[in-house]
């Protein structure tokens, strides 16, 4: 499956998306990052090889496109306008996309931005059915439902939107403390949830050997690995709903909980 993630704005979670919603649940696919001022974060996860590629060298990236059969295309912010021109001039890139990806999250200008976004595909030709839009960043404490949360791009979904693009059942990822805590980790939030550590022995092992720095260091990480746990599951559930003919993760299994 070819699958591009964009939007117009930056900080709606493009990039954490394609890694932890795409990639990690579909490990040979080819991972490319339209980016040029700044490094992807995508580059600081050790098990994912990615390719950077500006805007500006769109027919590589256009190569790389047609020859495999499974991309994951990150767009980011700084290169969106050049990659919109471009595709716009290479018309039959619009056909090797499977799947367009729109994350959104609850601020008024990035979801006013996802609107846009919209609009801007719909008028280059995509069929609205292989656009998804992904409700991200949720935060459930607040206990307001998603068209609360997420009013503006709701309200359109229901107006001129509709049938632009694929807003139901509401594919939401929660916003949750690991995507801030897995960033100096170098692994996937599936890779996290999965470590088979025996946390409680290893704890043990510290702690008769005095090590009071790896002590504390292991117990950060056996609270990581938990609260990955529960994002895996909200992963998969995702990853399940926008691919439902492909095989989503299991949720991860805490191994440290029988011991």
């Amino acid at each position: 499956m070819k699958i591009f993630v964009i939007n117009l704005s930056g900080n709606v979670g493009k990039t954490a998306l394609a890694v932890h919603l795409l990639a990690a649940f579909r490990p040979e696919a080819k991972f490319i990052s339209v980016e040029s001022y700044n490094s992807s974060a995508a580059d600081d996860v050790e098990s994912l090889q990615v390719e950077e590629l500006a805007a500006s060298r769109f027919k590589e990236i256009y190569r790389e496109i047609m020859l495999h059969d499974d991309v994951i295309v990150d767009v980011g912010s700084s290169n969106v306008g050049q990659f919109m021109t471009e595709i716009t001039r290479f018309k039959s890139a619009v056909g090797e996309f499977d799947m367009v990806l729109v994350p959104t999250v609850p601020a008024d200008k990035q979801q006013r931005d996802t609107i846009a976004t919209i609009e801007w595909l719909h008028k280059l030709g995509i069929d609205g059915r292989k656009i998804r839009v992904v409700f991200n960043q949720y935060d459930s404490s607040t206990l307001e439902p998603i068209e609360v949360t997420y009013a503006q791009v709701i309200g359109y979904s229901q107006t001129e939107g509709r049938g632009r693009a694929v807003y139901e059942p509401h594919a939401i990822v929660a916003s949750l403390e690991i995507y801030d805590r897995i960033k100096s980790t170098g692994r996937t939030i599936k890779e996290l949830a999965e470590d088979p550590t025996d946390w409680r022995a290893a704890r043990k092992a510290a702690k008769e050997a005095g090590n009071i720095e790896q002590l504390e260091n292991l117990m950060d990480a056996q609270m990581s690995h938990d609260l990955a746990v529960s994002a895996l599951d909200n992963l998969a559930a995702v990853n399940g709903l926008l691919f439902p003919k492909s095989t989503a993760a299991a949720p991860a299994k805490d191994k440290g909980a029988k011991k």
